[in-house]
């Protein structure tokens, strides 16, 4: 491997190579093994399979773990010997050549030996199990340019099973687990746990135009029980589990393994795939992906000054839906609830326990904002590309981004494009505030949007009084300056009942087709562009 030298190396100084990553990349191996097969029974195991795949191996290994860069950047890959295969019944059974990956930073990942269970099934499928070593060194460079052990990465129970298409050189199937995985330093100082780890996927297909066969399903990717330790082995961060889903919805494999024939073409010859060969490829891909990604009990702890955070779950969660139709949907959303934090930088009452927020942009024009993507991305090469050879001629220039955009906002406005507010709330132990709203596109409005949105503040009159110092006494200066901002928000909001009979503070805002930024009826433009006061409200007309 290349020497490398470390600028510092802390306590625990790894990278980890996540051992499903590992296992991930190993599916690929099989994707050059002869694949004749393909819409057929599947082929008898014997000797001459065995070489097949064993020769396969050979040659892809470096293509899909490719060995260190020239310019050292990201990770380099070195396999020592050649692989071996036998026949075992149903099935393969294969040995890989040790493996050992060094990354930019000089971090030495000693792997070892991996092992494959490859069974060959019918229509060009091969089902693949992987077995990881159980125990993975990791070096680092010392001032001397010598590697000395800085940690080791241990697997307790593991299991990997999966399908995969060689016709489509995709992954169809996964069931994974790892159980009880660690990384500890070497000299004892600091460790890294993780309880368990699992992944899931299942793509199915379905009848797609023009006879395509397009793919579906779920995948997931789960961990849960993460520990840190500092290097007085006293915990750091410790998390309950973290989960990450996604659902695809008609995924185009042979664009998607297209595209990747393109990228290794390209890197082959050392260049860029140009626009105009990377976006036909692109378009169409997949119907929509959506996703979520949870957190639960996280803790954290500053050793400096013991300051601590804790969080009972936060979510994100993201949408692509209907992109192979006229029109798409983008979304995405936040939850965090049971936030702490000590000492607290906010007063108590005002520290957040939940909130929510939920986002989208509906009625997106697929094709003219593709049409658009396309027209920027060709303008950008346009700009890099050198200038033409004297004497001949120059290509047509594509059109300026600010014909490009306009193009595009007229498109959404006649599709009527809009961003949906569809949820906003924010809940204190004194005080709550919601908020629902939608603006769209109209290319004819002074802003280029119209719409409004409402929100309601519950609670501000109650915090208000209940902060008022005793008569006689006089506030800090934390709590003159957190009064004065609620006085401002009491002023400019409309004060109410709920159904509840509790009080509320509604806040209407709408921005008009000619440009007024109206709050409650009242016009905000002249106090949004430096004026002093902001147009009164419109008196309610006489019945």
């Amino acid at each position: 491997m290349r020497p490398r030298r470390l600028s510092s190396i802390p306590a625990l100084p790894v990278r980890s190579l996540r051992p499903a990553l590992i296992a991930g990349g190993m599916l690929a191996l099989v994707a050059g093994w002869p694949l004749s097969q393909a819409a057929q029974a599947a082929p008898a195991v014997d000797e001459a399979g065995a070489k097949a795949l064993a020769a396969s191996l050979k040659k892809d290994l470096p293509r899909w773990f490719p060995p260190p860069s020239e310019d050292g950047e990201g990770i380099g890959f070195e396999w020592q010997g050649d692989p071996t295969v036998r026949p075992a019944g149903d099935h393969y059974d294969v040995a890989l050549p040790r493996l050992s990956a060094e990354d930019a930073e000089g971090t030495l990942f000693d792997i070892g030996t991996v092992l494959l269970s490859v069974t060959p099934k019918d229509d060009g499928q091969y089902g693949v199990s992987i077995t990881l070593p159980s125990a993975i060194k990791v070096q680092n460079l010392d001032e001397n340019d010598e590697y000395v052990d800085a940690a080791t990465i241990s697997i307790g129970k593991q299991s990997f099973t999966s399908t995969w298409s060689g016709t489509l050189e995709t992954l169809l199937a996964v069931d994974g687990a790892f159980n009880d995985i660690a990384v500890n330093a070497a000299d004892g100082k600091g460790k890294i746990s993780i309880a368990s780890m699992t992944m899931v996927q299942d793509l199915k297909p379905e009848a797609g135009a023009g006879g395509a066969t397009l793919w579906s399903g779920p995948a997931a990717f789960a961990f849960g029980g993460l520990s840190v330790l500092d290097e007085k082995n006293k915990e750091l961060v410790k998390i309950g589990g973290v989960t990450a889903e996604a659902t695809y919805s008609r995924v185009d494999l042979t664009k998607v393994s297209a595209l990747q024939k393109l990228s290794e073409q390209a890197a082959a010859q050392g260049v860029s795939p140009t626009a105009a060969e990377l976006l036909p490829k692109m378009q169409g891909m997949f119907g929509g992906i959506t996703g979520a990604m949870r957190l639960s009990n996280l803790s954290l702890v500053n050793p400096e000054d013991g300051a601590k955070i804790s969080l009972g779950q936060l979510t994100f969660r993201s949408g692509l839906t209907d992109l192979d139709q006229a029109l798409s949907t983008v979304s995405m959303g936040i939850e965090a609830r049971d936030f702490a934090m000590t000492p607290s930088p906010a007063p108590a009452a005002f520290t957040p326990r939940t909130f929510e927020m939920k986002l989208s942009v509906a009625k997106l024009p697929n094709s003219a904002l593709w049409k658009a993507f396309t027209e920027l991305a060709k303008a950008a090469e346009a700009e890099e590309a050198p200038p033409p050879k004297k004497g001949a001629k120059p290509a047509n220039a594509p059109p300026s981004s600010e014909v490009v955009m306009q193009q595009a906002m007229t498109a959404m406005g006649e599709a009527g494009t809009e961003l949906r507010i569809e949820a906003l709330n924010l809940d204190t132990p004194a005080t709550a505030g919601t908020a629902t709203g939608a603006f769209k596109v109209a290319t004819q409005a002074a802003l280029g949007v119209t719409g409004g949105a409402t929100v309601l503040l519950r609670g501000i009159d109650a915090a208000v009084k209940a902060m008022q110092p005793a008569p006689g006494a006089k506030p800090d200066q934390e709590t003159q300056e957190l009064l004065a901002g609620l006085a401002m928000v009491q002023a400019l909001g409309q004060a109410g009942k709920d159904d509840s009979g509790a009080e509320i503070r509604t806040y209407k805002i709408d921005v008009t087709e000619g440009g007024q930024l109206l709050l409650n009826g009242a016009d905000m433009t002249p106090l949004l562009a430096g004026g002093s006061e902001p147009a009164p409200a419109p008196a309610p007309k006489k019945k």
